[in-house]
């Protein structure tokens, strides 16, 4: 009885030791992952995501003429910087043929922290280029210096005017306008501007058939919570007694917000508006930001009234596809004129078309895939292989070395040994290879029609051929 109590799991002490022993006779990916599954049991914010690296560096070890790289994002799907420089040019990438993958997007702002063993493994994974999306602090500038000194290309990627020493650290910084060079770092080389891409679903955009049956005019604004304060010139604006029939409608958080930010339904609620407005500040903030919100807002058609950022002159002209508002009278007088619907329609649609031309994915993932292959020395991405004939052929076309086609060679050789023998010399030998002509797609359809139906009772009719 105090043998048992002494060496008890409940023992902080006793756990700690016996938790150790274990982990130390573990390989190194079983480590990290026990050390995850500590994490999430406790409560502690983790930023690495070790399941899509190992998957990384098994893909990079099979091929390696095939361009890889890292997104390391500072949010998840929900943040909108996260979105249109991680999760959309990663996407672009991938239809691309490159071994793109997210190797963080953290629910929650936090502080990247990395373990010695993670950045190591992020190390040995060998990929061509790393992006840190908005990612800083020491960590973060350790673990870039480390990944350049093994041969690894990094990139700093910012959307807003955030000072760090992020920029000394990598080997060239993306900023997503004119007015960031001021935090990009004392070397103008290093500097690449690559604006956001229009993040609007395609071929969405506002229906002008018929003016709406309702007399209310739904003025939007669509934000973080911490920029309400950006508003005040518009809600005086509003005031305005030609603007009665005026209603400002938000989305964002908190309970200012008409509508909770909600990924999945803020298209609907954005093309049940009439008129779009993006109020600034002429702070150095405000000023250096991109122009993210105003591509969205005219790919889906809405007319807008804005702040005069630079960004945003530079995107759209006055008159024609915005207004642009420098005093609560400006604004009062410009969303009055939009009281017409034919007004708002033209608006709306004008200078879609090169909006959409210049910012959409095609031609901004084009700029990222480009900056890719000149930093990793025009390695290309590797053409897509049309499947057909099994592994063997597809490790030739893929340009696979010896070493990798004899693990193919291994596998085949298993396989065809332990199946039964009708199986070993018919299907799964012509789709691993051994058979140079017949199709991988029909062979496999063969191989699962003999394992669901071994007798062939049904006469070849099985309901995969149905």
């Amino acid at each position: 009885m105090r043998r048992s109590s002494r060496f008890s799991l409940a023992d902080p002490a006793f756990a700690r030791e016996v938790y150790g022993r274990v982990r130390r006779r573990l390989p190194v990916p079983a480590r990290l992952l026990l050390d995850r599954l500590g994490d999430r049991l406790l409560g502690r914010p983790s930023f690495l995501l070790l399941l899509p690296l190992l998957a990384a560096m098994v893909r990079r070890r099979f091929d390696r003429h095939r361009l890889s790289v890292g997104w390391l994002l500072d949010g998840n799907e929900d943040d909108a910087s996260a979105r249109v420089r991680g999760f959309l040019p990663h996407a672009y990438l991938r239809q691309q043929g490159v071994h793109s993958v997210i190797l963080s997007k953290p629910p929650r702002k936090v502080l990247f922290t990395v373990r010695p063993e993670e950045a190591d493994l992020l190390v040995r994974a060998r990929f061509d280029v790393v992006v840190f999306q908005r990612v800083h602090g020491p960590q973060a500038e350790a673990l870039a210096q480390q990944l350049r000194a093994t041969g690894t290309r990094t990139v700093y990627a910012i959307g807003d005017p955030i000072p760090s020493r992020m920029p000394e650290a990598v080997d060239c910084v993306v900023i997503a306008s004119e007015g960031l060079r001021t935090v990009a770092g004392p070397d103008p080389e290093k500097v690449r501007v690559i604006e956001s891409v229009v993040e609007t679903p395609p071929g969405l955009v506002k229906d002008y058939t018929r003016p709406p049956r309702r007399s209310e005019i739904r003025v939007v604004w669509i934000g973080y919570p911490e920029n309400l304060h950006l508003l005040e010139p518009v809600r005086e604006a509003l005031r305005d007694p030609r603007l009665c029939n005026y209603r400002l409608v938000i989305i964002s958080r908190g309970p200012q917000a008409t509508h909770q930010w909600d990924r999945r339904r803020v298209w609907r609620w954005l093309l049940d508006c009439d008129i779009a407005v993006l109020p600034s500040r002429p702070t150095e903030w405000y000023q250096a930001k991109p122009n993210t919100r105003m591509i969205m807002l005219k790919a889906l058609g809405l007319p807008m009234v804005a702040s005069p950022v630079p960004s945003y002159v530079a995107t759209l002209t006055h008159g024609r596809g915005c207004f642009f508002a420098r005093t609560v009278e400006e604004w009062a007088d410009y969303l009055a004129l939009l009281s017409d619907f034919d007004l708002r329609r033209e608006m709306g649609l004008a200078e879609r078309e090169r909006i959409l031309a210049v910012y959409g994915l095609e031609a901004v993932g084009r700029r990222w895939l480009s900056l890719f292959a000149e930093l990793s020395g025009g390695t290309p991405p590797f053409p897509a292989v049309p499947y057909g004939g099994g592994p063997m052929r597809m490790a030739g076309a893929l340009g696979l070395d010896f070493r990798e086609t004899r693990l193919v060679t291994l596998v085949r050789r298993i396989a065809t040994s332990l199946l039964p023998y009708p199986l070993a010399r018919g299907p799964v030998r012509r789709w691993l290879g051994a058979s140079p002509s017949g199709s991988g797609s029909a062979a496999l359809r063969e191989f699962l029609l003999r394992v669901r139906d071994p007798l062939g009772k049904q006469g070849g009719q099985t309901a995969l051929g149905r």
